[in-house]
């Protein structure tokens, strides 16, 4: 068993089953074995998931004593700074990361970008008005997620849950819920975490 949250231990079967990433930077690490990069933050989070390639993590937060792991809110530490509200509860995530798009994380916020967008601005520069630009390697764009089609589909049939059409919009109805909440439990261990908010 990997965790003590089933949807999670159904999440590292499928994960297991395909051959690339499901979401775009997105692995299962050992459950609660590591403290994000966050120590002060070690007894109220249970790290689960890299984020993001570049060492972002997720973690469930343990706001209140309730038994059912699932239904806890979930926070993404930022690797470059920045711990926020992503997801009120485990199945929200899920739907999060079916949405296809990455998190990019700082002290600010939090928002979900599309890496293919990214990567068609550039391609648009040079020859792109070339004559042959529909031969060859059309369709060979880069696919930061080329396992997202079966992870939609896995969802959909293990919990009847659909991607999120808009990420952020996620995001930040949980922001809102969840803010006074956070702010008065992250704020004196990192005080960075809710200057960031401002008046927000």
């Amino acid at each position: 068993m990997y965790a003590s949250i089933p949807a999670l231990n159904l999440l590292k079967e499928f994960e297991d089953g395909v051959e690339d990433y499901f979401a775009p930077g997105f692995e299962l690490i050992a459950f609660g074995e590591d403290d994000g990069g966050y120590p002060q933050l070690s007894d109220r989070i249970r790290p689960f998931a890299q984020a993001t390639g570049s060492g972002s993590t997720y973690a469930i937060w343990l706001l209140d004593d309730r038994a059912d792991l699932a239904t806890l809110p979930v926070l993404l530490l930022g690797d470059e700074g920045g711990v926020h509200v992503v997801a009120r509860d485990l199945p929200e995530l899920l739907r999060v990361l079916a949405s296809g798009r990455s998190p990019m994380c700082d002290w600010d916020g939090v928002d979900y970008y599309d890496e293919r967008d990214e990567e068609d601005g550039d391609a648009g520069d040079g020859d792109a008005g070339d004559g042959d630009a529909g031969d060859g390697d059309a369709g060979d764009g880069y696919d930061p997620c080329p396992e997202n089609p079966a992870f939609r589909a896995w969802l959909r049939d293990r919990f009847g849950l659909e991607a999120a059409e808009d990420p952020n919009a996620v995001v930040r109805a949980a922001g809102a819920e969840l803010g006074d909440a956070f702010a008065a439990w992250i704020g004196p261990l990192v005080p960075d975490a809710v200057a960031a908010r401002g008046t927000a």
